[in-house]
């Protein structure tokens, strides 16, 4: 019996543990949606960009991967920013810009 207990706590602990890492997912994932979203609506769609491709990539592409942890917070503003040796990514809208005078079609890259 000691031992069916021991076994259902641990199968708990489990769970529990699960449960609190996702949640934490969770919430980093919300954090940086609600940044593109507001990138998008702010920055793009009000300087001319109506590609809605473009704009649902800007919206999806998790831009804060591309960048340092100790600037991720500054991923969606409207400056570029370092990537270090002396490079930066562009801006976002500079990127939707150039993305959308490209007029890729259909499985171009």
């Amino acid at each position: 019996m000691r031992k069916l207990l021991i076994f259902i706590l641990l199968i708990f602990i489990i769970f529990l543990l699960i449960v609190i890492y996702e949640h934490d997912k969770i919430d980093e994932i919300d954090d940086y949606i609600e940044k593109r979203q507001n990138m998008v609506v702010s920055q793009l769609k009000s300087r001319d960009i109506v590609d809605s491709k473009v704009l649902q990539a800007m919206l999806t592409v998790p831009r804060h991967k591309f960048v340092d942890e100790h600037i991720r917070e500054s991923a969606y503003n409207d400056y570029p920013l370092s990537i270090g040796e002396g490079q930066t990514i562009s801006q976002p809208y500079i990127v939707a810009l150039m993305t959308q005078l490209l007029e890729l079609k259909e499985g171009e890259k």
